[in-house]
């Protein structure tokens, strides 16, 4: 039952990555946005967004048993940490006003800290599916 069911919640995961990496640029003008994810010299929105989606195809890849469950695991699992330790490192750098200041948008302020949440489900579920499948 888990076997099906952790990669099922590692995709789930990674598409709401995927879509609090998004958010901003609906409330936000682009300028404020690229102004907000560049605090730290390595590109967070991309890095995550390639890592995302490289195990959102992964985790798709095992449940459909189209390659080896426990390389699946393997990889996303290391995916998912360096993803977790990038967004962790720019939520704890970036000032809480970043965003608040460039866009005057006082609904983004916690945004941060719900994709700095959300991006620890991906190493997670994967945990989860590497421990089901060996």
């Amino acid at each position: 039952m888990s076997e099906r069911l952790a990669p099922k919640v590692g995709i789930v995961s990674c598409l709401a990555v995927l879509l609090l990496l998004s958010l901003p640029y609906f409330f936000a003008p682009a300028t404020a946005v690229s102004v907000y994810y560049e605090t730290i010299p390595v590109p967070v929105h991309l890095l995550d967004t390639f890592f995302a989606l490289v195990a959102l195809i992964a985790f798709g890849s095992g449940l459909q048993d189209r390659s080896d469950r426990a390389s699946v695991a393997g990889v996303t699992l290391v995916l998912g940490i360096f993803m977790a330790v990038i967004t962790l490192w720019w939520a704890v750098v970036t000032p809480s006003a970043t965003i608040v200041e460039a866009a005057r948008m006082d609904s983004l302020s916690g945004h941060r800290w719900a994709l700095a949440f959300v991006t620890l489900g991906v190493p997670a579920s994967a945990g989860w599916y590497a421990r089901s499948v060996l």
